[in-house]
């Protein structure tokens, strides 16, 4: 079995035969406490920054993220002011971070979804909603309202597979505890499918539940939908920030598949259109459009590509391939298809296919895991991959396929499987860091399957600001103070800190001083 430290396998439906998101965690995602997530050579010091907007001015705070619970041996109590504290003098050069409640302390601690979460910008178009990030650009999704109470809940967009669940208040794991769950008892539009339960394996564990149908409230619509309610959850889950999974494929699901059912209700044309941020950019703009295209997420023209045959058939986002290359120079590929997924985080290939990519790199190395390769990579490495579809070649940038994980070493993105069944031969997966480059286009309208790719429309550019006291919000209209995540189910705040650009590398003075209280009095007010 592999650990969730090196590799969680991707899911699947009772063998692992299925597409769908791939949950991986590199090595060097994983911290010395054993928590394993979202880390860079930045994040691993104070936890990132937060970028927030009001829907118009874009304000940017360059400070740490909300603390979030870590699974840790030792029994100390979860103080937020402790934390708050104790994260900013870390951030400035002082001592360790006060370490989280565990596990062992309280197993009826029901914290709820406290992940550090960067809020989007409001949504304007019609049948858009904004794209949540926990990052930097490790998973996406958006925020929905179950059943008659309107509960709200994260849940990952991923289309490499149709299967919709969140998790219930009858799953009492440390996994589910960490998130905001769906209570079908309070819910009176809740009607249950006595027939069926659901079983999803990960391969080091497994979500299992009931399912039912109820409504969902996305992007302004309100659709009744068949989901699966988890009663029982895997415990790498405890890594991810959402609540749920909104499955995005059109194929089998054990839970019911959300396009094929709004379809048959008229309530909503299954295409989905997507622009996911980049957390560099330093304002989170990402939007998903049910039902359509927005045309102020992109600049010309979408060229299509049509879903193979035998995967249309099989209601899977997948595409030909048609040229991987760097610096001009085309590697020499054996796979031709690509799983559009955007549950995967990553890049991923068969290994052989990799390590051709890899010998167009300049002093790019072989690094072998157990489970998967990587490369390590010169940290000056500026040139872009390119890779085609539908006759265009699409720009995957430095910054995004190469990361800086220590000082003076540096690893790709791309990745290559080795010991991984639910990975099939010969396919490419094409994750966010090749999606956050393009707005891309799922269309399964008409009796047609195909995906779209365009440009970009370039992201509102931030700005700093001073003490304006003005009061930003997010797209679902809470306050944002900085660093702030809150739970699902929407603290708010009594003020609001804007307090000037600090950069990561300043020295503990009147400015930190400053900015130290001001996070305890915001982690005091969210107490």
């Amino acid at each position: 079995m592999l650990r969730p430290t090196s590799f969680l396998t991707k899911l699947a439906l009772w063998v692992a035969a299925a597409n769908a998101f791939v949950v991986f965690i590199p090595d060097d995602q994983c911290d010395p406490t054993g928590h394993c997530g979202p880390f860079t050579k930045t994040t691993r010091k104070h936890g990132g920054h937060s970028a927030r907007s009001n829907g118009g001015e874009v304000v940017t705070f360059p400070l740490i993220a909300r603390p979030r619970q870590v699974l840790d041996d030792e029994s100390e109590p979860f103080d937020r002011v402790a934390v708050a504290i104790a994260r900013v003098a870390q951030k400035f050069g002082g001592p360790p971070a006060v370490r989280a409640r565990s596990q062992k302390d309280d197993k009826n601690y029901v914290p709820g979804n406290q992940y550090p979460i960067s809020h989007p910008i409001k949504s304007t178009s019609e049948g858009s909603t904004g794209i949540y990030q926990y990052g930097p650009d490790f998973s996406y999704f958006i925020r929905v309202e179950l059943g008659s109470q309107k509960t709200p809940l994260y849940m990952l967009l991923d289309t490499g597979a149709g299967n919709t669940w969140v998790m219930g208040t009858d799953c009492t794991e440390y996994a589910c505890r960490l998130h905001d769950r769906f209570d079908t008892a309070t819910s009176t539009s809740w009607k249950p499918n006595q027939a069926d339960d659901f079983f999803i394996n990960y391969g080091t564990g497994n979500v299992t539940g009931v399912v039912g149908w109820d409504n969902m409230v996305l992007a302004g619509k309100t659709v009744n939908v068949q989901f699966g309610v988890a009663n029982h959850t895997a415990e790498e889950l405890r890594h991810y920030a959402f609540d749920g999974i909104l499955g995005l494929g059109m194929g089998h699901s054990v839970t019911g598949s959300f396009f094929k059912e709004v379809r048959q209700q008229n309530a909503l044309k299954p295409i989905v259109a997507i622009s996911m941020n980049r957390d560099s950019d330093g304002v989170n703009d990402g939007q998903a459009t049910f039902g359509g295209i927005d045309p102020a997420k992109h600049v010309g023209e979408i060229k299509y590509a049509d879903v193979t045959t035998e995967h249309k058939a099989k209601g899977e986002w997948v595409i030909p391939i048609e040229g991987f290359s760097f610096d001009g120079k085309q590697a020499k590929l054996n796979s031709t298809k690509a799983i559009i997924d955007t549950g995967t985080t990553y890049i991923f290939g068969s290994p052989p296919d990799v390590a051709e990519l890899f010998k167009l790199v300049p002093g790019a190395k072989l690094d072998e895991k157990p489970a998967y390769t990587e490369y390590i990579v010169p940290c000056d490495t500026k040139t872009a991959f390119k890779v085609t579809f539908g006759g265009v070649a699409y720009e995957i940038p430095a910054k995004d396929w190469v990361a800086q994980v220590e000082d003076d070493k540096c690893l790709s993105r791309i990745y290559g499987y080795i010991d991984l069944p639910s990975f099939r031969p010969g396919e490419w997966i094409m994750g966010d860091v090749f999606l956050k480059n393009v707005y891309s286009v799922f269309d399964a309208d008409n009796g047609n399957m195909r995906i779209g790719f365009a440009n970009k429309a370039a992201p509102p550019k931030p700005t700093s600001t001073g003490n304006t006291g003005a009061v930003a919000t997010g797209e679902d209209g809470r306050p944002v103070v900085p660093g702030s995540t809150g739970s699902a189910t929407g603290e708010t705040s009594a003020e609001t800190v804007t307090p000037k650009t600090v950069s990561g590398g300043s020295k503990v003075g009147g400015v930190a001083f400053t900015l130290a209280w001001a996070l305890v009095a915001w982690a005091m007010l969210a107490v």
